[in-house]
């Protein structure tokens, strides 16, 4: 089982805290435009590696969509056309993911007991997309972005990003779940003295997660 918690611990843990992208929803792919991956004759991830700290940087709000999109296009040498054009390659990513509503149901459950907070690396521009389309306070007590202003990290950065959502939920690590799909940001985690849960699948994770409901 894909979890390092154990029924004895389920009384000293007072928050929740969810990732957004491939625990909320499918994981939302900034390259998923197939004009831009036909163009290049790349994949989502190799592109992804052709621009890393442009990439990096996007998720750490240190670029908005427009001119990171600008970025890439001058990055690959492309010019601007009905296809490969900031606003299309925007409109690829925000349409890219799938939103889960029973993993939502699932923190709305947890209210009851727990605070429930939202920890995740996104862009600005999908920030904004799901905080428009997706009633996310109604969900999540506490809510921290990598992109956000004062934050500019991602959890595989250090520490720090994890500390920060700590003190904005008024917990310590030892009384505080953390939930992921990604292992090295689970590592990070548990380096900071969070429990975790890994997510791999939903029937996983209705499992894992059920001595808490």
């Amino acid at each position: 089982m894909a979890q390092d918690t154990a029924d004895n611990m389920k009384e000293k843990i007072h928050a929740i805290i969810f990732d957004w992208g491939g625990v909320c929803c499918s994981e939302g792919e900034p390259f998923a435009s197939a004009a831009l991956q036909q163009k290049v004759r790349l994949g989502p991830d190799d592109i992804a590696k052709a621009v890393r700290p442009l990439y990096n940087d996007y998720y750490r709000g240190k670029y908005e969509g427009t001119e990171f999109w600008q970025r890439v296009m001058n990055h690959f040498g492309l010019s601007e056309d009905s296809d490969i054009n900031p606003g299309a390659l925007s409109a690829a990513y925000l349409s890219s993911y799938t939103l889960w509503p029973d993993m939502l149901t699932v923190a709305k459950q947890l209210q009851k007991t727990y605070r429930v907070g939202l920890l995740s690396d996104l862009t600005v521009e999908m920030r904004d997309h799901i905080r428009q389309e997706h009633d996310l306070n109604e969900i999540f007590e506490s809510i921290l972005f990598s992109c956000d202003a004062g934050v500019g990290r991602m959890k595989t950065d250090g520490p720090e990003i994890f500390e920060q959502m700590l003190e904005q939920m008024g917990a310590t690590p030892e009384e505080a779940l953390f939930i992921d799909n990604s292992k090295s940001k689970i590592a990070v985690a548990r380096e900071v003295g969070l429990r975790t849960i890994l997510f791999e699948n939903k029937d996983q994770f209705f499992c894992d997660i059920q001595p808490y409901l």
